[in-house]
């Protein structure tokens, strides 16, 4: 349930909907696994388990909610091997040349025989929103997995207000005043650092040097703009920044999560309820000074829920 990456966005109104009411909305499109000539499958299931049945998890302000997604996994050299079979087949037996057509019909029949036994793999996406400070907190680790869960979250509760986090400076300015002349307060450098040159995309990549690495400070002089910058918050965790205010590889420090060490492990809900809070009350921190460094959203209202 530690939330590994974030994309981040932020409610134009109150939420609208208690944790029993986006339950119910949720419970439209609850989870259903892949029939036996189906791809993919994609629907809500519990937060906190798969075998309990409701949808949603509540604590301290924040509601959490996890899409499941179910793929057959059918192998592509697979397919190819096969297809080579009856292409050389038909070639042989009736002796003609099998055109581009008649092979796409026939790796289609092919997929749809091995769909029914194909391996079935499945992730879990999780994201929570706190209704409090007014963002939604999306734990993804590509653009493209966001954007499903974000499609099948507006499909089951409607429009909600969601406004993607935009800065109305350049985020990556921002990141190279960090690096040249000192971070915020209570941030440190983790020392990972990816520099982008915007005339010809040449990237250059450190890890595990300090910030007053000459070479960095080149690379800035030269025209260089931060990519990635690896952070740590408040002895929190370790984070890394995108210009995109897209958050990545998220690592929770011990300190932190020994905060919970005193909460009775043996009772499921008790511990996942303690740790569900702890991590919203450190991301929430997190985020409000993101948003105010960054100057997000002041002048944006375009809303992506449309």
């Amino acid at each position: 349930m530690w939330f590994r990456n974030l994309h981040l966005y932020r409610l134009s109104k109150p939420f609208e909907f208690s944790p029993e009411e986006l339950a119910d909305k949720l419970s439209e499109k609850r989870f259903q696994p892949c029939g036996r000539q189906v791809e993919e499958s994609v629907g809500w299931v519990s937060p906190i388990h798969r075998a309990r049945d409701y949808l949603v998890h509540a604590a301290s302000g924040c509601i959490l909610i996890c899409m499941r997604r179910e793929q057959k996994v059918i192998p592509a050299s697979a397919v190819k091997e096969a297809l080579e079979e009856r292409v050389n087949a038909i070639s042989e037996e009736m002796g003609r040349k099998v055109y581009s057509k008649e092979k796409q019909s026939l790796k289609e029949d092919i997929v749809s025989q091995m769909l029914p036994k194909a391996f079935v793999r499945s992730t879990h996406i999780f994201a929570y929103v706190d209704t409090k400070r007014g963002y939604l907190v999306l734990n993804a680790g590509s653009n493209s997995i966001a954007d499903m869960f974000f499609e099948l979250l507006v499909e089951s509760i409607g429009s909600f207000g969601a406004i993607k986090l935009i800065s109305d400076e350049n985020p990556a300015l921002i990141l190279n005043g960090w690096l040249e002349n000192g971070m915020p307060s209570e941030w440190d450098l983790s020392g990972d650092y990816e520099l982008k040159d915007p005339k010809d995309e040449r990237v250059a990549k450190f890890k595990d040097n300090e910030s007053e690495n000459g070479v960095l400070g080149d690379l800035l002089e030269d025209g260089y703009w931060v990519n990635k910058l690896g952070i740590r918050y408040k002895g929190q965790f370790k984070a890394v920044i995108q210009p995109d205010l897209q958050v990545k590889s998220i690592k929770f420090m011990d300190e932190l999560l020994a905060e919970n060490d005193d909460v009775d492990g043996e009772d499921e809900l008790v511990k996942f309820d303690a740790d569900f809070a702890l991590m919203t009350r450190s991301l929430g921190d997190f985020i409000q000074e993101l948003i105010t460094l960054f100057k997000v959203n002041t002048n944006d209202k375009t809303e992506l829920t449309d």
